[in-house]
């Protein structure tokens, strides 16, 4: 007899494929596509300065854009679109040596040395290497002085400050280091073999780099293209410390229509066609990507019938006078010769990448009154200021007293066998953190580390308002890479085109969208309230800051997340499963331990980016929550003191410390130069 038994129907609710990234997906749709869809919408409105946001959307019309259609803007327009892509174009040319020779021409402890040297000075405050370049291009300044000395200008000095020539060298050299990385990890992917297998077939050196490197390089020279092109597109930082009137960009036209002129419909229809301007730009380059095998697939037979005649006259000279072997000593001269010609091209691009870093930290010890004009005399006057002298000496003492006790716990605790160095090797930076802020409990050192008006508060801001954005950054990217790697579906495609926005999307759009929106939403209820009155300890003003920087940084967080996840097995995670594990025990004990160290690569990643923001936290800092960016960029329209020289040295102290952390902890999961190259460009 059988017994048949009715399977138990129990139903499981389960959660939405999309349930982790739905903190993500809301945050976006209120805080980056809502705005933009807003300064969409001012653009078809009218200018009306008796409101709070002074647009009148009860009579939508294009007047707006018809007013943009003037000769000023398309003067600042063509010029904007002119220093864009000459400056993308000249960072390709000067960095694709760099990445090639790195990639392909020297050892892995020389390839770090030089991928090192990129990240250094690219992630230096970019406000303080751009007001760096006032250094040497000053007509009183040094350089300008040395080239009078030595007869090659005259009296009035060089003029190159406050001219469009100066912006286009600040910007090459603010955004090659962000070329040179994608394209090293683009090399770095390649297949030896592919490259080997071509040589062999006959291939010269140059026909291999044309139609192997070249090509499989392609998504690297895409991806600098990305993160040079549109940031330039938007940037009017370099135009305003730099550039005057005559070096004008659209982006500090875009600014001035929001801020002093109140004109937002106009200001909106600006940034409209910007934003269709790039994308227009975008297209064309894709274009040009996607025909180009088209194009070479075409050329084949030339390139064939070339490479025939070649070879009919090599195999002419092998027969005439025994001289076989001299192609391949000719091939060996010339890859010398490539070798050493790379390496000094090399040398020369890292040389200028560091002229700004060391000229900020030179004149930070200027003895004059000014940061720029060097006074040919060395003072540690406002280093002597900025740190009191007792105070420094009770820190300095108390601080090694601590980090000695860590150096030396970590040696006694690594002698014995049943504690490993993992353990203990957190023990140093451990008492360098504990010795910090001992010595500001016990010596109020940090009410006295800054004394000079303004800038001990804007570092103080810049590091809480880069702290609260990376918090934010870390859960909202941490979550949605661990939907997107573990969850897709049909929601993923049109998230990662949203995310791809926010990655695109000029900084100065993100800027306007935000300071644009929190006016209109300042009624809702404890929304607006967080965002006028504040929270907690923190002002309204904190509160943009942190929604502001987030959105990038998020974004990155969570690229870094979902490649972290997508090379791991789902094994362990299914196996909770089986075990009756549930999703939020499953995810707390496995998933999170396993997605940890991205999380915090792109927290310190974050860090570092939210740090040096300056276009975002200029147009929605306020009073109480002005960062060290807004008041340098402020300090610029007068004589800059050395001591704000001292403040970015500090700051480029914490960024390298953030940055190094990152690579050690890349290291240590087992990651190499390129993999590090590629966190660091959010790849």
């Amino acid at each position: 007899m059988t017994a048949s038994v009715a399977p138990e129907n129990r139903r499981r609710l389960r959660a939405p494929k999309y349930a982790l990234a739905l903190p993500s997906i809301i945050w976006y749709s209120v805080f980056f596509v809502a705005p933009i869809a807003f300064v969409v919408l001012y653009s078809f409105g009218t200018k009306d300065t008796s409101k709070l946001v002074p647009v009148d959307l009860t009579r939508l019309s294009a007047s707006s854009y018809s007013e943009v259609f003037d000769e000023t803007f398309f003067t600042v327009f063509r010029a904007t679109v002119r220093i864009a892509i000459t400056a993308t174009l000249l960072c390709l040319l000067i960095g694709l040596p760099v990445a090639y020779f790195a990639a392909f021409k020297v050892g892995e402890r020389w390839r770090a040395i030089v991928l090192a040297a990129v990240v250094v000075p690219s992630f230096t405050s970019f406000l303080i290497r751009t007001v760096a370049w006032r250094i040497p291009l000053a007509p009183n300044g040094t350089f300008s002085k040395f080239l009078q000395d030595i007869g090659v200008i005259g009296d009035s000095g060089i003029q190159i400050l406050e001219t469009s020539l100066a912006v286009q060298l600040a910007i090459v050299y603010n955004y090659l280091g962000f070329m040179i990385l994608p394209l090293y990890v683009a090399f770095d992917r390649i297949d030896v073999r592919l490259r080997e297998a071509s040589k062999d077939l006959g291939a010269g050196r140059v026909a291999t780099f044309f139609s192997v490197t070249l090509p499989l390089a392609g998504p690297g020279v895409a991806a600098g293209v990305l993160l040079t092109f549109i940031p330039m597109c938007g940037d009017y930082v370099t135009a305003t410390v730099l550039g005057g009137a005559k070096g004008n960009m659209i982006g500090a036209m875009i600014a001035s229509q929001f801020s002093s002129a109140q004109n937002w419909p106009l200001g909106a229809a600006m940034a409209v066609l910007m934003i269709g301007a790039v994308l227009l730009v975008l297209v064309v380059g894709a274009a040009i990507v996607w025909l180009a095998p088209w194009l070479l697939a075409a050329l084949g037979p030339v390139v064939q019938r070339w490479r025939a005649i070649q070879a009919a006259r090599h195999g002419d000279r092998g027969n005439q006078g025994n001289q076989g072997d001299q192609p391949s000593r000719r091939w060996g001269i010339a890859d010398s010769l490539l070798h050493r010609l790379l390496g000094v091209w090399t040398t020369l691009v890292l040389i200028f990448l560091f002229i700004p870093v060391g000229l900020v930290f030179l004149h930070s010890f200027n003895r004059g009154n000014s940061f720029t004009i060097w006074s040919n005399a060395v003072s540690i006057k406002w280093w002597g200021e900025l740190f009191d002298g007792a105070v420094f000496l009770q820190t300095a003492v108390l601080f090694a007293a601590l980090v000695t006790v860590a150096v030396a716990a970590r040696r006694n605790l690594k002698s014995r066998a049943k504690f490993g160095g993992g353990y203990t090797a957190w023990l140093v930076p451990s008492g360098f953190v504990l010795a910090l802020v001992v010595n500001g409990v016990l010596t109020n050192w940090y009410a006295n580390l800054f004394d000079f008006t303004g800038i001990g508060d804007s570092i103080r801001n810049s590091f809480v308002a880069a702290l609260g954005a990376t918090v934010i950054a870390v859960i909202l990217g941490g979550t949605a890479g661990v939907a997107l790697a573990r969850r897709p579906g049909r929601w993923a495609t049109a998230f990662m085109v949203l995310v791809f926005l926010i990655l695109v999307t000029p900084e100065i759009m993100d800027a306007i969208a935000l300071a644009t929106w929190f006016p209109r939403i300042r009624d809702v209820p404890i929304v607006g309230y967080i965002f006028t009155e504040g929270w907690g300890p923190f002002s309204g003003g904190m509160n943009k800051l942190w929604v502001g920087q987030s959105l990038y940084a998020s974004a990155v967080v969570t690229l870094i997340v979902r490649a972290r996840l997508a090379g791991l097995d789902e094994s362990l995670e299914q196996a909770a499963a089986d075990l009756g594990a549930p999703p939020g025990r499953a995810f707390r004990q496995i998933t999170l331990p396993l997605i940890a160290s991205a999380m915090i690569a792109g927290g310190l990643l974050s860090f570092a980016l939210c740090l040096d923001n300056a276009v975002i936290s200029t147009l929605i800092s306020e009073a109480g929550s002005t960062t060290f960016p807004v008041a340098l960029l402020g300090a610029t329209r007068s004589t800059i003191k050395p001591f704000w020289g001292v403040g970015a040295i500090s700051l480029f102290v914490v960024t390298m410390a953030s940055l190094w952390f990152l690579v050690v902890l890349l290291r240590r999961g087992g990651a190499s130069a390129g993999n590090i190259a590629a966190t660091l460009t959010g790849n």
